[in-house]
C-alpha cells in the first residue's frame, strides 16, 4: 500500500495515540497511578471519550450530507450526488450517535439519576449493549431488545444495524468514506478464502459473550455463587475483547486492515445477527442486473471483504445473481451499489424477496 508522507505522519500519531487513549480510559489507575483525579473540567474520562468519539462521527457524517456527493466513488472529482439511501443512512448515523450514544447517557440520563427506573436502563443500553450479548442476560428489557427485536430487524433489513445504528459501526462507516478511509478499505481489507475462514474468531468471541451472560444469569438467580468467576471473566472481557480487540485492533488498525476488522472478526452481536439472518432466511438481499461489465469496483469498496463481483459477473458475462446473509456477512452499507458506474447493483425489495 503506497502512502504519502502526510499519511505516514498521521498513522505515526494515530495508532499509538489510540492505544494510549483507550489504555488510560480503560485502566486509568494502572496508567496514571492510584488516587489520581482523572476528571477534566468536572467530567470523567467516560464523558470525554464519548464526546470526542461523537464529535468525529458527527463531523464526518455532517460533512458527507452537506457535501452531497457520492462518498464511495474512488474518483477525486465526483459529480454524482449522494444517493437517497446514503442520505438516510448518514442522517441516521448522525442522529443516533449524537442522541442515542451521547446525549441520552451523558447529558439527559444523569438528570434523572436515582429518580427513574429508565435511568439505569437507558444509560446502560446506550453505553455498551449495542455491541455485546451478555447484557441480554441481565435484564428483561435488554433480553427482548437483543433476542427478539434485533432478529426481527435482521429478517427484514439484514445487518443494516451495523451500518446505520451501532456506535462502533458509526465510526467505521464515517471514517470509511474519507479519502484515506476509502484507501484503507480498498487496499487493507482482508479478502479471499483464507480471510473468510478466519470468521471462526468472531464465533469464538460470540460464544464467550454468551457464556459470560449465562454466568451472570445463574448468579442473579442464586443458582450458584460465582462472584469471583464473574470478576475474572469481566477482566478477560475488558482486556482481551474490549481493549485489545475492540479498541487496539478494531480502531488503531484501521490504516492496515480496513475499517471493519472488529465488525467482521470481533463483534459478538454482529455474529449473532449474521447467524439469525442465515437460519431464519432473512429477506435482505443485494441483487445484480444485466448492466454489470465486470469492473470489480464493488468488491474493492466492500469493507467486509465480500467478493461482490462474483455474484454479478462470471466469465465475462453478467449473471444477475444476488447475495445476503445466507451466503455473506453483508452489513447493507450500500457502498458496492453507489460505487458502481453502470448501476448494476441494487437492494432487492422485501416484497420481491417474499415472492421467491
Amino acid at each position: 500500500m503506497k502512502r504519502t508522507k502526510l499519511e505516514w505522519l498521521f498513522i505515526f500519531i494515530f495508532t499509538p495515540g489510540i492505544i494510549a487513549f483507550y489504555a488510560i480510559y480503560k485502566y486509568p489507575e494502572l496508567i496514571l497511578g492510584l488516587g489520581v483525579d482523572t476528571r477534566i473540567f468536572g467530567k470523567n474520562l467516560s464523558f470525554w471519550y464519548a464526546f470526542i468519539y461523537t464529535a468525529v462521527v458527527c463531523t464526518i457524517a455532517a460533512k458527507v450530507l452537506i457535501r452531497n456527493k457520492n462518498s464511495y466513488s474512488f474518483k477525486a472529482n465526483v459529480v454524482q450526488p449522494l444517493s437517497p439511501y446514503q442520505k438516510k443512512k448518514f442522517t441516521s448515523i448522525f442522529m443516533v450517535q449524537l442522541v442515542g450514544f451521547f446525549l441520552i447517557p451523558y447529558v439527559i440520563s444523569p438528570l434523572f439519576a436515582g429518580k427513574s427506573f429508565w435511568h439505569d436502563e437507558l444509560a446502560y443500553a446506550s453505553k455498551g449493549a449495542h455491541v455485546y450479548l451478555y447484557p441480554g442476560f441481565k435484564s428483561w428489557g435488554m433480553a427482548i431488545y437483543l433476542f427478539v427485536v434485533i432478529p426481527l430487524g435482521v429478517w427484514f433489513f439484514g445487518k443494516r444495524y451495523c451500518s446505520w445504528i451501532c456506535s462502533c459501526g458509526n465510526l467505521a462507516e464515517t471514517v470509511g468514506v474519507t479519502v484515506w478511509g476509502k484507501k484503507w478499505v480498498k487496499e487493507g481489507t482482508p479478502r479471499g478464502e483464507r480471510a473468510n475462514k478466519n470468521h471462526w474468531i468472531q464465533l469464538t468471541v460470540m460464544s464467550f459473550a454468551i457464556l459470560f451472560g449465562l454466568v451472570l444469569l445463574f448468579d442473579s438467580m442464586k443458582v450458584i455463587a460465582v462472584t469471583g468467576i464473574i470478576l475474572k471473566i469481566q477482566a478477560i472481557q475488558d482486556l482481551c475483547v474490549d481493549f485489545m480487540f475492540g479498541s487496539v485492533i478494531g480502531v488503531a488498525a484501521y490504516p492496515f486492515w480496513g475499517t471493519r476488522i472488529w465488525c467482521r472478526y470481533g463483534c459478538p452481536l454482529a455474529k449473532f445477527m449474521e447467524l439469525s439472518g442465515r437460519y431464519t432466511k432473512s429477506k435482505f438481499q443485494v441483487a445484480a442486473n444485466e448492466k454489470c461489465t465486470g469492473i470489480g469496483l464493488c468488491t474493492q469498496a466492500c469493507p467486509m471483504g465480500i467478493d461482490v463481483a462474483s455474484f454479478a459477473h462470471v466469465n465475462k458475462k453478467p449473471t444477475m445473481g444476488s447475495f445476503g446473509l445466507h451466503n455473506t456477512v453483508c452489513i447493507g452499507c450500500g457502498g458496492c451499489i453507489d460505487v458502481c458506474p453502470t448501476k448494476a447493483l441494487s437492494f432487492k425489495s422485501i416484497s420481491k424477496s417474499l415472492e421467491l
